[in-house]
């Protein structure tokens, strides 16, 4: 678990750090001063190029996941792995376009009234789109080979510096809208060069085709982990983004903005949770490289403690300043109290029991992913015609937490049955008394003005949840890293 510690807690700082510029970015600045169509616009236009992107891979990602360990080599360069990876998405990339420019016209026609924004900067979806596959192909790669750092570096955080600085231009008058948007796809796509770099560095980028060592069964094995892996891995991306194409269709580009908003700050309780898995991932591959199930296991049950642990006081702190947070936001922004509170709790749920999907991505039972991802996919179409013409943008939040809490108990479920893996430990129960105990705690506090409302509500929430924590000891490797930077802060005033 050292390594994944280390990269997790190094991953986690830049993307913490990263989405405190971004809620300084769409948060509190962009609202502000950019109305929901635009809002709406730079959303949608991240979920849709994922989307695309993900298309795009052709389902590589999960040959990288579950293949890499047997191409493993650095002496001889991994054996042409990034070869065939590279290949893969130029081919994919190839289709996308051509996808496309099938659907183009269809989009044109059902935006150019309600949403003309999307017909407007719509050229500049595919560049965007190549550099997301490429991106995507290349971090899980360098991933694999232990840095999980640096495209989380480069994406989560100095993505969001530089639309900060974007933000900035346009508030002075230095930029207008289609300039800034512009730099917003720039920002973007940028990432994937960094990632480029380190693997040069490191003499893991070799472009050499070494179709030898790609055997008959080992290309059979690729091509059938890659049929799953490209209806899963498209499946799972569609989960978590197609709403917002749902809520455009459904109701409006500003509706999407609203939407969008209101969801990210649920967000934030996902980042321990993808800073783990960046590199778990490859742990976990190598465990069933092995048949190590007792290590499988206790990753399992340490990803979900630690996990809820860190989600649920998020979502405590999300709770308490509920009224802050619509405080800050515009007054147009105030239907989306109930996104906001449904997204938090589903994300919380779904990311506690979450990695029991990727366990069963990389096992011998990775087909019933496929199978779970699809029952997924046709629930969240049911549930969002049925639920967001009748609740607006509720009902799309309503939608998709209901989709990934399903998906994740099928996930558990498959865990339980086939290995006899449990993740889930009687101490979440006590997570569970301690969140509810420091809600209460943080709603006895009469309002104040903001900035102090928000910094008291806050700390009365963080003391009383940590200091339960810590002695009830539901998690030793938590209270180990409180007594390390204890002991840290006693010796340097004490040497």
């Amino acid at each position: 678990m050292g390594i994944i510690i280390r990269q997790s807690v190094k991953g986690a700082f830049w993307s913490y750090l990263g989405i405190v510029i971004g809620y300084i970015n769409v948060g509190i600045i962009m609202p502000q001063f950019f109305d929901t169509a635009q809002m709406g616009l730079v959303q949608l236009f991240a979920s849709v190029s994922l989307i695309f992107a993900q298309f795009g891979t052709l389902g590589f990602t999960s040959v990288i996941n579950r293949l890499f360990s047997r191409f493993r080599n650095h002496r001889n360069h991994h054996n042409g792995f990034l070869f065939l990876a590279l290949t893969t998405g130029l081919l994919g990339f190839t289709l996308t376009v051509a996808a496309f420019m099938l659907l183009k016209p269809w989009i044109i026609e059902t935006n150019t009234s309600r949403s003309p924004l999307i017909v407007e900067y719509l050229y500049l979806l595919m560049p965007l789109v190549l550099m997301r596959i490429l991106f995507i192909l290349l971090d899980n790669y360098n991933k694999m080979l232990y840095d999980a750092v640096t495209g989380t570096f480069w994406l989560e955080f100095m993505h969001k510096v530089i639309n900060l600085l974007l933000i900035l231009l346009f508030l002075v008058g230095w930029i207008d809208f289609r300039l800034f948007f512009t730099g917003y796809i720039l920002s973007m796509s940028l990432p994937v060069i960094p990632v480029i770099i380190v693997l040069i560095r490191g003499n893991n980028f070799s472009l050499k085709p070494q179709i030898s060592f790609w055997g008959k069964s080992l290309r059979r094995e690729t091509g059938e982990t890659m049929l799953f892996g490209f209806i899963n891995g498209l499946a799972g991306i569609m989960l978590v983004n197609v709403d917002r194409i749902f809520v455009n269709q459904y109701l409006s580009l500003s509706e999407v903005g609203v939407f969008s908003v209101c969801a990210l700050f649920a967000t934030l309780i996902r980042i321990p949770y993808n800073a783990v898995l960046k590199i778990a991932t490859g742990i976990l591959a190598e465990s069933w490289k092995k048949n190590d199930m007792a290590h499988i296991q206790e990753i399992y049950q340490k990803s979900a403690l630690n996990q809820a642990i860190i989600g649920t006081l998020i979502f405590v702190g999300i709770l308490v300043n509920l009224g802050n947070i619509f405080r800050i936001l515009p007054p147009e922004y105030g239907d989306g109290k109930g996104v906001l509170i449904i997204y938090s709790a589903g994300i919380l749920v779904s990311t506690v029991i979450g990695l029991a999907g990727n366990i069963t991505e990389i096992s011998g039972h990775f087909r019933y992913n496929t199978l779970f991802l699809g029952l997924s996919v046709a629930l969240q179409f049911v549930l969002s015609f049925l639920l967001i013409p009748r609740y607006g943008i509720v009902g799309a939040a309503l939608s998709t937490m209901i989709t990934l809490v399903v998906n994740a108990l099928l996930q558990a479920a498959l865990q339980r049955i086939a290995y006899g893996i449990f993740g889930l430990k009687r101490e979440l129960l006590w997570i569970a008394a301690i969140g509810l105990v420091s809600y209460a705690v943080g709603r006895l506090i009469p309002a104040l003005p903001l900035i102090s409302d928000i910094l008291l509500r806050s700390t009365v929430v963080v003391l009383t949840y940590g200091v339960s924590s810590y002695i009830l000891r539901v998690s030793p490797e938590v209270n180990m890293v409180v007594e390390h930077i204890f002991r840290r802060i006693f010796t340097f005033r004490h040497p």
